[in-house]
């Protein structure tokens, strides 16, 4: 039977609960949180040309892809940008933040408790000889705790976790990106060496012709304009060449901050490289979604963004909170802990606002409409996502289609500049031709290596596009049921 002191506390209560609720949406706990439905395609529109394998191929080698193009220095290079990359650092600093916040929602569900002591010394003089004085000494208990009536503390902590998810994505995204960017930089470089090498070559070929024309032209055998014709020639690939080198050092110095040194400090040495390209296996659409960490980062901010809301309509509603005392009291601090004087007091505390004149009506518009963009941005990440893949996709079949065209016209300008040369010798022509068709030939040569190099650019993009890099695969695998092959989201 519930005795009369408790029956009037709950009959407060209940007036409170009411009162509060006569300008609100009577939301008495927060909404559950469901993953938007995805609608994933079968097949990507250029993905014809590609074959296609299981997901956990991709994902097993997803956290060292660099070590699929098979070169040392880049893998040695991505280990040790891995280690001191700052920005990688800054992302890392972030995501420890947000996992200290999400220990800290979580004291939410447990009580406080709190211990004080005092000692007060008191005197008073009534004459100059008698003195009077007393001691108090005091110590006490005090515990109080919030329960979580409408499950706001469990949204709130559901809500913290999704950032922390979301901040997790964050670092996967960024370095993914810094690796790309080191990776990008690194084949540049390598381009540029091989572009150098052949402008050397060329320039030592150019040297030795131009070194004949002139005893030519000494002996009376030739014009002064094959000279001139040649020396101009040499000039233009000394030009080329300091342009190239001045490139390098530029790209030596971005890979330099990537990898968290000073320019002094890093130095890049020539060696030959060769372009490898890895076979990328292609997956369904909606294992993209599973493994890009911007799209992860989105749908997590997004669940964040749910529970602000589903905090903001249950906002009404009163924080209840029971608080207990206890304390001790004596004279004589020896016998405080014996003394039977102790105090000690339990309640129950009931806050609400009554009238707020429109905030909290306000303050859900506010998070609603958050929520809302959050939502856009999610989709737009997985279309985002979608289209990236299928330029990739797009990009990597005609690329090696022109490399195919690319040799075989390099062919041609080799035989060209031979056939032109023998003619020359032959005095059928002037030098002028020679000069045409070595410039093609080595026009081609620099487009081939070009070539060569935006493939292996758009290969590692592709790579970034599938979602490498992300590999948590135990939550995503519990959330598989919300990605649909038919649905549209």
């Amino acid at each position: 039977m519930i005795s009369l002191d408790l029956s009037k506390y709950l009959a407060v209560w209940g007036c409170v609960v009411l009162f509060t609720g006569c300008n609100s949406n009577m939301l008495m706990y927060p909404p559950i949180y469901q993953q938007p439905i995805i609608k994933a395609d079968p097949q990507y529109k250029y993905a014809s040309s590609f074959k296609w394998v299981q997901t956990q191929s991709l994902i097993s080698q997803s956290s060292q892809w660099w070590e699929l193009y098979q070169d040392d220095k880049l893998n040695f290079l991505i280990q040790q940008l891995n280690a001191e990359n700052l920005t990688l650092k800054q992302a890392e600093a972030r995501y420890r933040h947000a996992s200290a916040l999400f220990n800290v929602q979580r004291t939410a569900r447990l009580p406080t408790l709190g211990v004080e002591a005092a000692a007060n010394r008191n005197g008073r003089k009534n004459n100059e000889s008698n003195h009077q004085s007393s001691a108090q000494f005091s110590t006490g208990l005090q515990a109080s705790w919030i329960p979580d009536l409408w499950g706001r503390v469990t949204k709130a902590i559901q809500g913290q976790q999704a950032s922390v998810d979301a901040s997790q994505a964050d670092l996967a995204a960024i370095k993914l990106n810094q690796q790309l960017m080191a990776a990008q930089s690194y084949w540049n470089i390598r381009l540029l060496d091989l572009q150098l090498n052949v402008l050397k070559q060329t320039k030592q070929s150019y040297v030795r012709s131009l070194q004949i024309l002139k005893n030519q032209y000494q002996a009376g055998m030739i014009a002064r304009a094959d000279v001139i014709q040649a020396e101009t020639q040499l000039k233009q690939v000394e030009i080329q060449h300091i342009e190239q080198q001045r490139e390098r050092n530029l790209q030596e110095n971005i890979l330099a901050v990537l990898l968290g040194q000073t320019v002094t400090q890093f130095q890049l040495s020539k060696q030959t490289a060769q372009f490898h390209l890895p076979e990328i296996p292609v997956q369904l659409p909606s294992h993209l979604l599973i493994q890009r960490p911007d799209v992860i980062r989105a749908e997590r901010e997004l669940a964040a963004t749910h529970a602000q809301l589903g905090l903001a309509q249950t906002a009404w509603l009163p924080d209840v909170s029971i608080g207990v005392n206890g304390s001790l009291n004596n004279n004589i601090f020896l016998e405080l802990f014996q003394s039977p004087n102790y105090l000690w007091s339990i309640g129950l505390g009931t806050v609400a606002t009554v009238f707020d004149g429109g905030k909290r009506k306000a303050e859900i518009n506010q998070a609603q409409a958050n929520y809302e963009e959050k939502l856009a941005t999610y989709k737009q990440a997985i279309l985002t996502g979608w289209k990236e893949v299928e330029d990739g996709l797009m990009q990597s079949t005609s690329l090696k289609q022109q490399a195919t065209e690319q040799a075989q016209l390099l062919n041609l300008a080799n035989e060209n500049e031979r056939v032109v040369t023998q003619r020359y010798n032959a005095g059928l022509i002037s030098y002028l031709e020679v000069v045409t068709a070595q410039n093609l030939r080595l026009q081609a040569e620099q487009d081939r290596l070009k070539l060569q190099q935006r493939q292996m650019i758009n290969s590692m993009q592709l790579i970034a596009a599938l979602g490498t890099g992300w590999n948590q695969d135990e939550y995503w695998e519990n959330n598989l049921n919300k990605i649909d092959n038919s649905s549209h989201y």
